[in-house]
């Protein structure tokens, strides 16, 4: 089964991130913010990560940046949501990372996921 790891510090955006992906057979974990996120991930194998980009503290963008320096987390797939596109102006340009606007459109979401899985596979 496929695992992602959802960040968001709207709890009501990570419940329904979590019920639709769930009722499409992934398996879900949700935290409110990075700190949380890197908690998660020293205890569990994600296969992909879905992080806003405007959370307080740390960005999304920081916390992919941490991830591409980290070895073991380097290699997952990484999705940045925001509803701002202003938040794109941080991104370096040379960043291989997919983005969606929220709010999201699930079926488009879910369709890059296993597009981006099978490539891997």
């Amino acid at each position: 089964m496929t695992t992602i790891l959802f960040i968001d510090d709207d709890s009501n955006c990570g419940l329904i991130a979590k019920l639709y992906l769930e009722k499409n057979d992934f398996k879900v974990y949700v935290a409110k913010d990075t700190t949380k996120a890197r908690n998660l991930l020293n205890r569990n194998k994600f296969d992909l990560i879905i992080s806003d980009i405007g959370m307080p503290g740390e960005s999304g963008i920081d916390f992919y940046k941490w991830l591409q320096d980290e070895d073991q987390y380097k290699n997952i797939p990484v999705f940045l949501v925001s509803a701002h596109a202003s938040n794109l102006a941080d991104l370096d340009p040379k960043v291989n990372v997919e983005f969606f606007v929220k709010p999201l459109f699930f079926p488009k979401l879910i369709d890059r996921i296993l597009s981006i899985l099978n490539e891997q596979n």
